[in-house]
């Protein structure tokens, strides 16, 4: 709405409505995915966390031996031999009887405590080693890698030239695909907000081309497809793993000009949404071409066949 002078005038109760809703959908947006995020950081914390019910049930030594064996930590180690000691002491002292049981009943009760304070108090340096060893440390609660997991670093290397029929290839490319819809959902506000409407724009772009190669009708030119498979099979899963490879809030100590972790990222799935753009105009252009060499095909059968009448 403008004056008649031409410069705008004030908003209309419709538009302002409709603005309020906007920023009331984005802010809906953006605190559901600060809540799944922290509940799915919770979930993997109270996970991980499991293993200080060994210490509760009397098992102190078996814990610390867990989490040493999986963090690699001698001091963790030596923890589990001085409680197994403790341990063995109280059992020793109880088994000889007479005043040795008061002994043992006192050690027993002390080792314990000991065992569930010494545990809470390694638990968050437990954590915080856990999320280091884990391949994506900004969201550690993401699958483990495995050859079928949709982890980012699982997905590398299975791209486009990987061996076997194009359509069991194409098949295969869908199912990664959707995996990594997930993950990215599932990674939450460890990546960039806009990282997911961008990867959900891949997916729509390379979805059908990849039905169309995995259903055995119209093939995919070798190129188109090589493309498409590239970018689900390699250059997507390898700009996120390496993303979520970097610890929470990760700043690098660079020139000022130089892009941010999070530009690049988005940079790179900006590019790979153009490149199936190309590659879907390419195809549809293909199919045009064949309709009109059909079309021409038979209509010239069409006038032989009356000239021959």
């Amino acid at each position: 709405m403008s004056t008649p002078t031409g410069q705008p005038g004030p908003p209309t109760a419709a538009e302002l409505r409709e603005r309020s809703q906007e920023v009331a959908r984005r802010v809906g947006q953006q605190v559901g995915r600060q809540v799944s995020t922290a509940a799915r950081r919770q979930g993997w914390r109270a996970r991980t966390s499991a293993w200080l019910l060994l210490p509760v049930a009397g098992l102190p030594w078996v814990g610390f031996g867990y989490i040493a064996l999986k963090a690699r930590r001698p001091q963790w180690a030596g923890a589990a031999l001085v409680h197994l000691g403790v341990s063995a002491g109280a059992v020793s002292a109880l088994v000889a009887g007479d005043w040795w049981t008061v002994l043992g009943v006192l050690a027993a009760g002390g080792g314990w405590g000991a065992g569930v304070v010494h545990g809470l108090a390694a638990n968050p340096r437990w954590l915080r080693t856990r999320a280091a060893l884990s391949p994506t440390p900004s969201a550690p609660w993401l699958p483990p890698l495995t050859a079928s997991s949709s982890s980012p670093d699982a997905l590398v290397g299975i791209g486009a030239g990987s061996a076997g029929d194009p359509a069991q290839r194409a098949a295969l490319h869908q199912q990664r695909l959707e995996e990594l819809v997930d993950v990215t959902a599932r990674a939450g506000t460890a990546l960039p907000e806009a990282a997911l409407p961008l990867v959900r724009q891949l997916h729509d772009a390379a979805l059908p081309l990849l039905a169309r190669a995995a259903g055995g009708g119209r093939p995919v030119p070798a190129l188109d497809l090589y493309e498409v498979e590239a970018v689900v099979g390699e250059h997507l899963p390898t700009a996120l793993g390496r993303y979520l490879a970097l610890p929470p809030g990760y700043v690098p100590d660079t020139v000022a000009d130089a892009a941010t972790p999070e530009q690049a990222l988005l940079a790179q799935l900006r590019s790979m949404v153009e490149l199936l753009a190309e590659v879907t105009d390419r195809l549809h252009e293909h199919d045009a071409r064949e309709l009109r060499v059909q079309a021409a095909f038979l209509g010239e059968k069409v006038r032989r066949s009356d000239l021959d009448l």
